[in-house]
């Protein structure tokens, strides 16, 4: 499942109403809780929903929902953050937002409506494994420091099996400049000190003594070790997040797995220039 469930979404990336009735929504609203702002940069949401039964029947079916938010304005900083955006939600980066978001979607639906006509047997004794269903959600953190953008995008998908994948991933921006932080920027040549307190962290969290006796209670480890990429750090007041996916560094059991590293804790490994905590 693990392979099926990022294939899928490797593929979707590189790739720039039931009965027979189709019903989609794809609209940019901008009422109510829609709109965050951070200092000079507004953030919009738009989304897309679509609902679909392929035959004359409840089953099979599949929907998708994407719900993500955009910088709104015509300063470069803006621009700069939506084209940075359209690559990291979409895997596309010659589009608008809006058209790389639709073609993104109508792509999915496409690959659903395909494999769900091939592969679905009306006789399965399981008929509930034949409702596909991805939910995408792009949100802008309300608990960044000053001058940083920290959004987070959280993609949940089932398509078929004994369960569902879920994945989490961040992209952090320079407000003033538009410009995503990378790691090696924020952390340059200390990432393995840091990997060894978010290594530490979790054991700790985990109320273990040591990787090996969590290793050995709860299997975490048993899949990789901790790592540290331009997408699973998120910049937050009080110190910086990093999550790693299930399948990551554990089972799929395990579910999620976080660590926070304060900003004590980091002090003398992260360039402080580029957080104004």
């Amino acid at each position: 499942m693990r392979n099926r469930f990022l294939f899928l979404i490797s593929t979707l990336l590189l790739v720039s109403c039931w009965g027979n009735k189709t019903s989609k929504q794809q609209q940019t609203e901008v009422e109510g809780d829609s709109v965050q702002q951070t200092e000079k940069i507004v953030f919009y949401r738009s989304y897309y929903n679509k609902k679909k039964s392929i035959f004359d029947s409840e089953l099979p079916n599949y929907s998708i929902n994407i719900e993500v938010k955009y910088a709104d304005g015509k300063s470069n900083a803006a621009k700069l953050i939506n084209q940075q955006l359209v690559a990291f939600l979409f895997g596309n980066n010659i589009m608008s937002f809006e058209d790389a978001k639709n073609h993104f979607a109508d792509s999915l639906s496409n690959d659903y409506e395909k494999e769900l006509r091939d592969f679905y047997d009306p006789y399965d004794e399981y008929q509930d494994i034949y409702a596909y269903e991805y939910n995408q959600t792009g949100s802008v953190s309300d608990d960044a420091p000053e001058g940083i953008i920290a959004y987070k995008n959280r993609i949940e998908m089932y398509t078929g099996g004994a369960h569902g994948g879920a994945m989490e991933n961040y992209i952090n921006f320079n407000e003033k400049s538009g410009k995503a932080i990378t790691c090696q920027e924020l952390f340059g040549d200390k990432q393995e000190a840091v990997k060894k307190l978010i290594k530490e962290q979790i054991v700790k969290d985990n109320e273990c003594k040591t990787a090996a006796e969590l290793e050995e209670k709860r299997s975490i480890f048993s899949l990789g070790d901790v790592y540290i990429s331009d997408n699973n750090f998120l910049i937050e007041k009080d110190g910086i997040l990093f999550c790693y996916n299930p399948y990551d560094i554990a089972p799929w059991s395990e579910g999620f797995i976080f660590a926070k590293i304060s900003y004590q804790q980091l002090e003398g490994k992260i360039r402080q220039n580029l957080i104004n905590k």
